[in-house]
C-alpha cells in the first residue's frame, strides 16, 4: 500500500469517528468490554443490562465515547423513563411513597444491578432506615423491625391503606398474631380499639420502651398498689380518673353498689390493690363487660369469675371471693 493511501485513509477514519453521526451505540459490548463488565457478572442484573440492550434507556448524546462526559444520556428523567417498561406503582393510589411521587426511583433502586433482590442499593430494612432513622433505634423492637422486613406490613411503592399498610386495619397485624385474632373472634365483648381494629391506640408498631410494645406504662404485676403513672396506658383513653378515684360516686362509673364506687374498692388497696387485667380481658373476653371467666396470672391457676348482670347491676361469683351482688338504684346489702 502506498503511503499516501495511507494516512488519507486514517485521517477518514479519524474523521468518522469524530463525526456525531458516528458515536458508538450501547449495545451488548458495552457489559462485555473492560469498562462495564462488571455490571453483567452482578448477582442481581437489571433485565436490558443482562442482555447489553443498553439503548432501552441510553440514548447517544453525539459525544466521543469512551470517556467524553455525557456520551450517553438517558433517554427519559426520573421515573418516566422506568414507566416505559413498567406500570406506574402510583396508578390509583390513595397513598404514595415520596420516592416514588417523585419519580426518584434510584432512591432505592439500582438501574444496571447489584447484590440485592428487586435490584435495591441496600437490603431490606437497612434501605428504609436510610430515610427513617428514628424507627427501631431504641427499646424493645417489632420482631419484623428488627428482622429488617419491613414488607411484613407495608408496601414499598403505594397504597390505598394509612402509612403504606398492606391491608385493613388489625388485619396487618392478624397476619403473625393469630392467637390475638382467635381470641376477638370468639369473644362476647371486645375492646374497642381492637374491634375497630386499631391496635395501635395500645401498641406502638416499630418499638417502645414498654412491653409488649405498649405506648405507656402498665404494670405487668398482678397487685399494685393505686397510682396514676401505673395506670398510664389506660388514661390515654379513659380519662375520667374518678372512675377509681372517687369512693363514693353516682356518675363516675356504673361498677357501683349505690353511690359506693366498686372499682375503688378493688383497686385502692395498699398491698393488693388489683390491676384492669384481675378481671378484664385485654383483647377480649366470654362474658359482658370484657369479663373473663378465667383470670390467667395467678400462678397456675386460672381464677374462675361468674358475671351475671341485671338491667342495674350484677352478681359475681368468683375464686377470689364469696359471691357478691351490687345495684345502682338499690343498694345490696352483702354478707
Amino acid at each position: 500500500m502506498k503511503p499516501g493511501i495511507s494516512v488519507l485513509s486514517g485521517v477518514i477514519a479519524l474523521l468518522f469517528l469524530m463525526s456525531p453521526f458516528s458515536s458508538a451505540v450501547a449495545d451488548d459490548s458495552c457489559v462485555t468490554s473492560n469498562c462495564h463488565a462488571a455490571i453483567a457478572k452482578q448477582k442481581y442484573v437489571h433485565g436490558p443490562a443482562a442482555v447489553g440492550d443498553c439503548g432501552v434507556c441510553h440514548v447517544s448524546a453525539g459525544a466521543v465515547h469512551p470517556g467524553a462526559s455525557g456520551a450517553f444520556q438517558l433517554k427519559l428523567s426520573g421515573g418516566r423513563l422506568c414507566e416505559q417498561c413498567h406500570d406506574s406503582p402510583a396508578s390509583g393510589k390513595a397513598n404514595v411513597h415520596t420516592p416514588v411521587a417523585d419519580g426518584d426511583c434510584l432512591a432505592c433502586h439500582d438501574p444496571h444491578g447489584g447484590t440485592n433482590q428487586f435490584l435495591l442499593i441496600f437490603e431490606g430494612g437497612i434501605l428504609c432506615q436510610g430515610c427513617h432513622s428514628e424507627i427501631g433505634s431504641t427499646g424493645r423492637v417489632h420482631g419484623p423491625v428488627r428482622a429488617g422486613r419491613c414488607d411484613y406490613c407495608h408496601v414499598p411503592h403505594a397504597s390505598n391503606e394509612p402509612a403504606l399498610l398492606k391491608a385493613d386495619g388489625n388485619k396487618v397485624c392478624f397476619g403473625c398474631h393469630n392467637g390475638i385474632r382467635g381470641i376477638i373472634e370468639s369473644s362476647v365483648s371486645q375492646h374497642k380499639p381492637v374491634a375497630e381494629g386499631r391496635c395501635w391506640d395500645c401498641h406502638r408498631t416499630h418499638n417502645s420502651e414498654f412491653r409488649p410494645l405498649l405506648r405507656g406504662y402498665y404494670p405487668r404485676e398482678f397487685y399494685v398498689p393505686y397510682e396514676e403513672e401505673n395506670f398510664a396506658l389506660c388514661f390515654e383513653c379513659h380519662t375520667n380518673r374518678g372512675t377509681f378515684q372517687y369512693q363514693r360516686t353516682s356518675e363516675a362509673t356504673g361498677f357501683r353498689n349505690g353511690d359506693q364506687n366498686l372499682h375503688y374498692l378493688h383497686v385502692n388497696k395498699p398491698v393488693k390493690g388489683r390491676v384492669c387485667r384481675n378481671c378484664h380481658g385485654i383483647h377480649g373476653a366470654d362474658q359482658e363487660k370484657l369479663i373473663l371467666s378465667r383470670v390467667p396470672g395467678f400462678g397456675n391457676w386460672k381464677i374462675p369469675v361468674r358475671f351475671l348482670p341485671t338491667p342495674t347491676g350484677a352478681t359475681c361469683l368468683a375464686g377470689c371471693h364469696k359471691p357478691k351482688s351490687y345495684d345502682r338504684v338499690r343498694p345490696v346489702a352483702n354478707p
